[in-house]
Parts: structure tokens; C-alpha cells; sequence
């Protein structure tokens, strides 16, 4: 499954300080207005952790904002 989000929000998520090299600690807004915690983006646009695991279903067309958690 590919969880890349789109090139807007990671043109805001490179804004960001990273939390390790390539990697970004945010929190996603979904459409109806949901925060999903704990949030790891490799390389501004590829979610790889979510709470903590690697194993998540998020669907990234839901995504319309991103928070800075660093």
C-alpha cells in the first residue's frame, strides 16, 4: 500500500525540523477533523510509523493537514 501524502503537505512538512535524519514527527488531520498522533514521515511524504508501528491502515486521500510534533 502506498502512503505517500500529497505534494502540497509535503512541501509543509519539509518546513519542519526533522526528528531524525529523514524523518519527521507530526500528527495528521484527517477530513472529518480526526488528529492521528504520533506520526513518522520519511522524507516529507512517506508515512512509515504510526503510534508507534509499522503495521497501520491510514488512507492518505483523507489527509488535508499535518501538524509539527518535533
Amino acid at each position: 500500500m502506498d502512503y505517500r501524502l500529497p505534494a502540497n503537505l509535503k512541501a509543509r512538512v519539509l518546513l519542519f525540523g526533522e526528528s531524525s535524519m529523514g524523518a519527521y514527527h507530526v500528527a495528521l488531520v484527517l477530513r472529518d477533523g480526526t488528529v492521528v498522533d504520533d506520526v513518522f514521515v520519511a522524507w516529507g511524504d512517506e508515512v512509515v510509523k504510526v503510534g508507534g508501528r509499522t503495521d497501520f491502515l491510514l488512507d492518505v486521500s483523507e489527509v488535508v493537514d499535518v501538524i509539527d510534533r518535533t
